[in-house]
């Protein structure tokens, strides 16, 4: 799920070799610590504003927003709630603002805190409860076709899954310690279920958490779950870089997706060539590691070709701004 770039995105500094789409582990979390840091001073200026428009104090959750570290990471909790008062703001209702608000208070200090990594069914924990129920809602153009399911798991006993999970983490981190270090500096839930229309999303929403579908039909889960593990790291990983600047000048304009069947706004066909670009050199990799498993077979020459696709699109319509023809030159030395 690509979220729409920020026109306004503030200019904080990143690492110099932070707008590259090859995956770093350092420069991950050092891009992760500078995205919590944005959701700070974006929390303090919320509630800066409400005090002004509202005329409304929160003194204790003032406290808890200040004692909040950067260097620590936060519970997908605190974006999924700084969400919900942002959404609020913008439909300049008075109620939804206080609401919004009123959910950010019961939040203790813990929980904003809580970045455990574990693996378990969606609606395991109530900041999901909106997010959820908004991909649950009928599709749009935009974004995807189809009816949307997403069922939670309930008391199924995931230790067997759990246990491919975890190997197919290790393979990642075999093949590709960058991208496992990615993994590691932004995912704290991998959320599970079944259904049907979506296979996989993430979002800067609820920032933090992957939510995967278990497949109904026999396939491997290993690979299965290496897939939309790598897929979904790396659109959080250039939600994060689109946060601290603005990429493209012209981010709605509609274009041929490298993925996606129909045209898709440009932001969204620098995701897909994002994603296949590091999906290719994972599996690539894997190839090498793990040759049984993980063959150079035609789905692996559909991403080649869909990452071309995407790189040709994006060589002729985008126009950069100088953040983004610094990561789109990495594309360019990556496919040389």
């Amino acid at each position: 799920m690509t979220d729409q770039p920020n026109p306004n995105a503030p200019s904080t500094s990143l690492p110099p070799e932070a707008l590259n789409v090859t995956p770093d582990g350092s420069t991950a979390r050092a891009v992760a610590r500078s995205y919590r840091q944005l959701l700070i001073d974006d929390l303090v200026r919320a509630v800066d504003h409400a005090a002004t428009g509202l005329e409304v104090e929160v003194p204790l959750l003032r406290e808890r927003i200040a004692a909040l570290d950067a260097a620590k990471r936060f519970s997908p909790a605190l974006f999924s709630g700084f969400t919900r008062l942002a959404d609020a703001f913008r439909s300049e209702s008075p109620e939804e603002i206080l609401d919004g608000l009123q959910w950010l208070c019961s939040l203790t200090l813990p929980e904003m805190l809580d970045a455990r990594f574990r693996v378990g069914s969606i609606l395991e924990e109530r900041w999901e409860e909106a997010f959820v129920r908004e991909i649950r809602k009928p599709p749009t153009g935009q974004h995807r076709e189809g009816e949307v399911v997403l069922h939670p798991l309930l008391e199924t006993d995931l230790s067997e899954v759990s246990s491919i999970f975890d190997d197919a983490l290790s393979l990642i981190e075999e093949a590709d310690e960058g991208l496992y270090g990615e993994f590691s500096a932004y995912v704290s839930r991998v959320k599970l279920f079944t259904g049907q229309g979506i296979a996989a999303l993430s979002s800067p929403r609820v920032f933090g958490a992957l939510y995967v579908r278990l497949p109904s039909e026999p396939v491997a889960l290993g690979p299965y779950f290496i897939e939309h593990l790598a897929h979904e790291t790396s659109h959080l990983a250039l939600n994060a870089l689109m946060a601290h600047a603005a990429l493209l000048e012209n981010p709605e304009d509609i274009h041929e997706a490298p993925i996606r069947p129909d045209p898709r706004p440009l932001y969204q066909v620098l995701h897909g060539t994002f994603v296949l670009a590091r999906h290719i050199r994972l599996f690539e990799r894997l190839a090498e590691v793990v040759p049984e498993a993980f063959a150079r077979d035609d789905a692996f020459e559909a991403s080649r070709a869909a990452y071309a696709r995407g790189r040709e699109t994006l060589a002729g319509a985008a126009r950069w701004t100088a953040a983004g023809a610094e990561l789109f030159n990495s594309f360019e030395e990556w496919a040389d």
